[in-house]
């Protein structure tokens, strides 16, 4: 039998059917202690990259808000407008579900922690529970970017309606100084 590198096969002489069992579920606790150990090794490692990317981030935008009153510049098109707005809304995403996963990784109920086997009466209504507890954070996550959708589709009603009253006004000038101009057909602004 072929292992991959840096594995190595021990083999144990268990004396009872039950020290086998023991000793198999004691090492199935080990690997998927490991496991979680390397999750968060790489959790670690991302974190760090994050961390590095808002300092650069910061000191970016601390640069620019001093630049700013420097030299007055013309307006930015609309693509470099939204840009930020669609970063920010994804950093307060990323944030937000940094938050959730902190605060609910303390109510977890973690296999490191559990000093005995949990009660079989217990264990169908801890798993309503986490089903509950799964679906309001569905729920949560899901009411988070409807709210934000309805926030955006508001502004960009606001915005057109906006426009459309500067439309209006500027018609109803143009149809004025039309009315005040000899010769001019008012028909024309119809």
């Amino acid at each position: 039998m072929s292992l991959p590198p840096g594995y190595t096969l021990v083999i144990i002489p268990v004396p009872s059917r039950p020290e086998a069992t023991a000793f198999f579920l004691w090492l199935k606790r080990m690997k998927e202690l490991e496991r979680q150990r390397d999750a968060l090794w790489y959790g670690l490692g991302m974190v760090e990259q994050a961390q590095d990317w808002y300092n650069q981030e910061i000191q970016s935008i601390q640069q620019r808000l001093r630049h700013s009153g420097e030299a007055p510049r013309e307006r930015a098109s609309s693509s470099l407008v939204n840009r930020p707005s669609l970063l920010q809304d994804k950093i307060q995403h990323i944030n937000w579900c940094l938050s959730d996963f902190i605060s609910s990784a303390d109510r977890m109920f973690l296999p490191h922690c559990q000093t005995e086997q949990p009660d079989l009466e217990h264990l169908p209504r801890a798993n309503v529970r986490r089903s509950q507890q799964q679906n309001l954070e569905a729920l949560k996550r899901q009411n988070y970017w409807l709210t934000k959708e309805v926030s955006k589709k508001s502004q960009w009603i606001t915005q057109l309606e906006q426009e459309k009253a500067v439309l209006i006004k500027q018609l109803l000038e143009a149809q004025l100084e039309g009315y005040t101009q000899p010769g001019c057909d008012s028909s024309t602004f119809v």
